[in-house]
C-alpha cells in the first residue's frame, strides 16, 4: 500500500503512541554538540537527558534504552559513513535527528547537499525499522560562519524533507522565534543561548518541551515539563 507524506507522518505519530504502551524500546538521538549536551549546560541536563527522565523515570519505562549518539562538531556528512556505528547497531525503534548548526558553515551552496544527506539518514533509519523524528536546530546569533539567514535556509531544508518523506517534525527554530521578544537576540529569547549557537540550560529545557509536545508526551503535571530553569545559568548571549 502506498502512503502519502501526511499519511506517513500520521502513521509514525500513531506508532510512537503504540511504542509508549508496549514493551521496552530503544531511542537513538543523532546530532552534534547540541544533542551531545557538552559544556554549555554548565552541569545541568541537556534535552536528551530531560527526555530520558521523562520516559524512563516519570513514565516508568525502565527497560527502555536512550542512546545519545550526538558528536560535538558533527555534520550530516560526518554521520552518513558512521550511521551503523552511531545508530544502526542499536536496532533503534525511534531515531531523532538534529543537524544544521555545523552544516550551515558550508553556506548557501551547501543546502542542497544537506537536504540530500538528511533524506539518506531518514531512509537508512527506516531501513533498520526505526520511526524517524526530524528536528530543526534552534536559532543562532550572527557570528562568523553562522547567521540567522543561513540557519533559516537549513531549517527550511529540514522541514521540506520532513514534508516530502512524511516524517514527524520538531520545529525548535519556529518555537524559539515565536517566544522571542527582544530583537537584539535575533530570534533567540534572552538567556536561552549560552553563546552564539549553543543552547544553555534554559534553552535545552525549552527544546525538550517542544519535542515532548510533538510526540504527545507534554504534561503540565510532569516534574520535567514544569521545571523552572534560571535563564541566567551560564548564559552569555
Amino acid at each position: 500500500m502506498d502512503f502519502t507524506a501526511d499519511e506517513y507522518a500520521r502513521r509514525d505519530a500513531d506508532r510512537i503512541r503504540e511504542i509508549l504502551s508496549g514493551p521496552p524500546v530503544t531511542w537513538v538521538f543523532l546530532g552534534d554538540s547540541i544533542t551531545q549536551g557538552v559544556k554549555h549546560t554548565h552541569g545541568h541536563r541537556g534535552y536528551v537527558e530531560h527526555f530520558t527522565e521523562r520516559v524512563r523515570g516519570e513514565l516508568g519505562r525502565l527497560g527502555d534504552a536512550v542512546v545519545n549518539s550526538g558528536v560535538s562538531g558533527a555534520t550530516t556528512e560526518d554521520l552518513l559513513p558512521e550511521f551503523h556505528w552511531r545508530a544502526g547497531r542499536f536496532a533503534p525503534d525511534v531515531v531523532f535527528v538534529l543537524f544544521g548548526t555545523n552544516d550551515m558553515v558550508a553556506g548557501e551552496d551547501g543546502v542542497r547537499g544537506f537536504r540530500y544527506r538528511l533524506d539518506q539518514i531518514v531512509q537508512r533509519s527506516r531501513d533498520v525499522g526505526a520511526t524517524v523524528v526530524l528536528q530543526t536546530p534552534p536559532p543562532v546569533l550572527d557570528e562568523g560562519q553562522r547567521n540567522p539567514h543561513l540557519l533559516g535556509l537549513y531549517a527550511q531544508a529540514v522541514r521540506e524533507v520532513a514534508d516530502d518523506l512524511g516524517v514527524l517534525l520538531v520545529d525548535h527554530l519556529a518555537a524559539w522565534q515565536a517566544a522571542a521578544t527582544d530583537a537584539r537576540a535575533q530570534h533567540a529569547p534572552e538567556g536561552w543561548l549560552d553563546d552564539a549557537f549553543h543552547p544553555g540550560a534554559r534553552g535545552h529545557h525549552e527544546m525538550v518541551l517542544t519535542l515532548l509536545a510533538a510526540v504527545g508526551l507534554l504534561d503540565p503535571a510532569s516534574a520535567v515539563c514544569s521545571l523552572t530553569v534560571d535563564e541566567g545559568i551560564g548564559a552569555s548571549a
